[in-house]
């Protein structure tokens, strides 16, 4: 009798990790919880010409499954982080319903649920409430017109639709497969501005995150976990030298012209306005935002880190696959991808983000597609085919900007012709400031992002 139940556990146990083995990826319902970057955030807003092209509906369309955008007609919906954040104005111009929907996917639901500006903790707490234009509050009225469309605005026999946050929306569409792009808000929103308080916790981030990953797999569905990216190795901050390259200048008249260290990052509105004011001749002071200083990139970077590590575990624990979207983003930074035998660079206007700087072009999104279909791959023996991001190329408007201004870079002497600060001609001290500057450049050093 031992002998007999002891066959029957051994026969169990073999047949349980062959079955574990051999599961099978089930696409049926295949929902997206994220923020910009799994939207397919445009330039400077959410609209359908980019949504179109996301990496979740690239991804769809190679797994044979339906993915059901909320659609927004330009201009868009949204501001992006970092830049000048343009009042709520909808509908705005050319635009009639704001939302639309391709009549191939015609749904009053939809699975790709991610919103632009979303945070880890407004994932499973903030949800549409009336009304559905909230004029000072940008993130509320993306949240209505994306998770909140059209139950804020229909009734069914004279009845409310549920208002659902985030991932009661997920619990509700009984997802096989999930995909959580959650955390790069948080770490961006701190970058742009500078300021590592606003990171968050990551022992309250471990709690909302193991919440988020725990809800899905309690449905039985597979998940996907993307790691968040750091922001320093996106176009948005330059180092001093990739600055002057940019900027067709050298690094120390960066260095000595404003109060900018070598080991400092420059923004793209720091660049913006740095440009100009070289070409006049005329030196002021940058806006607040125009310089990430080191010790406040250094935070970041290791807040990232933890940050990651955090998703890592919870992924562990909870039997989610983990792709690394991070390794994927420093890997563009330290050496470019090729595509078609171009090379997409993580340097301002070099081909892999769009012009704010921090979200991939839709070839970019193809890539992150392709990481996590390889990923799913691999976790499910499943041979999904990859996107062809080659075709992308000829139409995608990030990979075919032009990286570096043309002509030669512009000298000390060049610049000192005509040159004011704050309106004054260049004095002694600055002057010489530049030439010792320019005496030790050889030796200051040159940081990768």
């Amino acid at each position: 009798m031992k002998r007999t139940f002891l066959i029957l556990i051994s026969i169990l146990i073999v047949c349980g990790g062959l079955f574990a083995q051999n599961k099978r990826l089930d696409t049926t319902s295949f929902i997206v919880l994220g923020e910009g970057l799994a939207a397919g955030m445009g330039n400077f807003s959410l609209s359908q010409a980019t949504q179109e092209y996301s990496f979740p509906a690239q991804m769809a369309r190679q797994m044979g499954t339906l993915v059901v955008q909320p659609l927004i007609q330009p201009p868009g919906i949204g501001n992006a982080p970092g830049f000048t954040q343009l009042p709520i104005r909808i509908p705005g111009i050319l635009q009639t319903t704001v939302r639309t929907q391709n009549q191939a996917q015609f749904s009053l639901y939809v699975t790709n649920l991610s919103v632009p500006g979303m945070r880890l903790a407004d994932a499973i707490s903030r949800r549409p409430q009336p009304p559905l234009i909230h004029r000072n509050d940008e993130l509320q009225t993306s949240i209505n017109f994306i998770l909140g469309f059209p139950a804020l605005v229909v009734e069914v026999d004279g009845k409310k639709a549920p208002l659902w946050n985030q991932i009661e929306y997920a619990q509700n569409m009984f997802p096989t497969l999930a995909l959580v792009e959650l955390g790069y808000y948080e770490v961006l929103e701190a970058a742009v501005k500078g300021d590592a308080t606003l990171l968050p916790d990551p022992a309250v981030f471990r709690t909302n995150y193991a919440k988020v990953v725990a809800a899905l797999r309690g449905q039985f569905a597979d998940v996907v976990v993307t790691t968040i990216p750091d922001p320093l190795s996106t176009a948005y901050f330059s180092n001093v030298s990739e600055a002057a390259q940019l900027l067709r200048t050298l690094p120390y008249i960066i260095a000595g012209l404003w109060d900018v260290k070598f080991e400092d990052y420059i923004t793209i509105p720091g660049l913006n306005e740095m440009g100009p004011q070289i070409l006049d001749r005329n030196i002021k002071p940058l806006s607040s935002g125009s310089v990430l200083r080191q010790t406040a990139a250094s935070a970041i970077s290791a807040r990232v880190k933890a940050l990651n590590a955090v998703i890592s575990d919870i992924a562990k624990q909870n039997g989610a696959v983990l792709c690394d979207l991070n390794a994927l983003f420093n890997k563009v930074d330290a050496q470019g991808v090729t595509v078609g035998g171009r090379t997409l660079t993580s340097g301002y206007l070099g081909g892999f983000y769009q012009l704010n700087g921090y979200y991939p072009g839709i070839t970019g999104q193809a890539l992150i597609a392709n990481e996590i279909l390889a990923a799913l791959n691999k976790q499910f023996g499943n041979s999904l085919t990859s996107v062809n991001a080659a075709s992308l190329l000829a139409s995608d408007p990030a990979a075919n900007s032009i990286p570096v201004a043309q002509g030669p870079d512009i000298t000390t002497e060049e610049l000192n012709q005509g040159l004011t600060i704050n309106g004054s001609p260049i004095s002694g001290e600055t002057a010489a400031r530049l030439r010792l500057l320019s005496q030790s450049s050889s030796d200051s050093p040159k940081t990768d992002k």
